[in-house]
């Protein structure tokens, strides 16, 4: 439960992190943007997305059985109940808590890609059929024990693929549909002001609630190496310390996810640095600059290259897979600047997206079994198909994941609509979407009481801007 707390700390986080790179005008809006879905996905969950994603069914489809919390008992760590497996199980409900943690971040990532011009209702339905739809099976396939993508040999630790992309391949999907916003400059990151101390505070919260993202999620690697090494019946007799033994291995799983998780946004954040400083002496830049915001990003790009192998690779390669992470990335923005003009305004494809399919190859790489015996060798030790399985994973989930975004938002699209107009955008989604005027229209104030020789001047500059904007409202 405590991961759990710090998973669904990561929401708000990312609305600050999301917030603090907007435009002031729409700055409120975004914070909304993932503040919903801890409304909207909770409800969900509970009525029907538990059992969709881990009741009784087949490898592709849930039921009904656990809908709205009915028969909801003990559930052990692959989803059976506890009188079928071993003593060492979870209380239904912790599991369903933590899963729903997970499923309300995941669509509050893709609102990165869709700031200042997505209408509200569209977008809450969006998120409602999308979770229904997309997250709940992709879910199904990969975290629940007898899901056909797990059974095939995809392992994913804790939502390199079911998570992150999956959402950043549906946030580049949804800035194809929406169309770029009204004045959008693939060279500047936002056309207005933005609070920086906000993204770094969320990086800060997200960085730490990554702790019980990654830490949590080895309950279930740790749940399937004892399933292996005995069966439920020989459990059962095992003395008081052969128990206890099992539960040190376990906590030994979620330390070294945790352990991992740091080192990989550290290395991410070390490369990034170097890089921006690398980039501004080609540019002939006298003082060398450091991005803020992007080494915010860089920080999260790390977390996410190691969550889909933090319970399965040492440490040293938690390292390089976190560089690879931020170098890869780093460069992707540099070139995407340059020659792909979408409007995926916070980068959500290529932090979330890119950086889930790199840590997602490098597990097909890098994973021991003399790490974690819940999961076969990687390419590097002599098992080169478990890295086809990790590239088939990513094949299926970021296409399926496109075909829903696009059978959701598309029908919307055409029908009642989902972008807002371009006045709407100059006013912004904090006045439009909110009813809060400009969070800045106060800085003009100050103007009118200018010394007595200036005045007259100021005041024609004023009138202008004042009508321009009543019109527009």
């Amino acid at each position: 439960m405590t991961s759990t707390g710090l998973v669904y700390m990561m929401t708000p986080a990312l609305a600050c992190f999301y917030g603090g790179l907007v435009e002031n005008k729409n700055f409120l809006n975004q914070l909304f943007l993932s503040i919903v879905c801890m409304a909207i996905i909770p409800v969900q969950w509970c009525l029907f997305g538990y059992s969709f994603t881990f009741g009784p069914g087949n490898s592709v489809f849930g039921s009904f059985d656990y809908s709205a919390g009915r028969k909801l008992g003990l559930v052990s760590l692959n989803g059976e109940t506890a009188d079928q497996v071993n003593p060492l199980s979870v209380p239904s409900l912790a599991f369903s808590a933590f899963q729903c943690s997970f499923a309300i971040i995941t669509p509050a990532l893709i609102s990165g890609a869709v700031v200042g011009r997505m209408k509200l209702i569209p977008y809450m339905l969006f998120i409602f059929l999308w979770a229904t739809f997309c997250y709940d099976p992709l879910a199904r396939w990969t975290f629940y024990n007898l899901g056909w993508l797990r059974q095939m040999g995809v392992v994913d630790f804790a939502g390199g693929l079911v998570v992150h992309i999956s959402s950043g391949i549906s946030g580049l999907v949804a800035a194809l549909i929406l169309g770029s916003r009204a004045q959008f400059d693939p060279d500047v990151l936002n056309t207005g002001q933005t609070n920086i101390p906000f993204t770094i505070v969320g990086t800060g919260l997200l960085w730490v609630g990554w702790m019980g993202f990654n830490g949590g999620s080895a309950f279930e690697a740790s749940g399937k190496f004892i399933f292996r090494k005995f069966s439920w019946k020989i459990v059962l007799f095992i003395n008081e310390q052969e128990i206890y033994g099992s539960y040190s291995f376990f906590e030994g799983i979620a330390a070294l996810a945790i352990v991992n998780s740091n080192v990989a946004a550290a290395s991410s954040m070390t490369i990034w640095i170097i890089l921006d400083m690398i980039h501004g002496k080609l540019r002939g830049q006298h003082n060398v600059f450091v991005s803020i915001p992007g080494v915010c990003s860089a920080t999260v790009v790390g977390l996410v290259a190691i969550t889909p192998c933090a319970g399965y690779v040492q440490p040293g390669y938690a390292v390089l897979i976190g560089a690879c992470g931020g170098f890869i990335v780093n460069l992707f923005l540099a070139g995407k600047k340059r020659f792909f003009h979408v409007d995926d305004t916070l980068d959500v494809f290529s932090c979330h997206g890119l950086g889930g399919f790199i840590g997602t190859v490098m597990t097909g790489l890098f994973t021991q079994t003399d790490v974690n015996s819940a999961v076969a060798n990687g390419a590097f030790y002599g098992n080169p198909i478990q890295l086809g399985y990790q590239l088939v994973g990513i094949v299926v989930v970021a296409s399926f994941s496109a075909a829903c975004t696009a059978a959701i938002l598309l029908p919307m699209h055409f029908t009642f609509g989902i972008r807002i107009n371009r006045l709407e955008q100059v006013r912004g989604l904090d006045n439009v979407a909110h009813g809060i005027v400009d969070m800045d229209a106060s800085k003009k104030v100050p103007q009118i009481s200018a010394p007595p020789l200036r005045q007259k001047q100021t005041e024609m500059n004023i009138v202008p801007i004042i009508s321009i904007e009543n019109n527009v409202q």
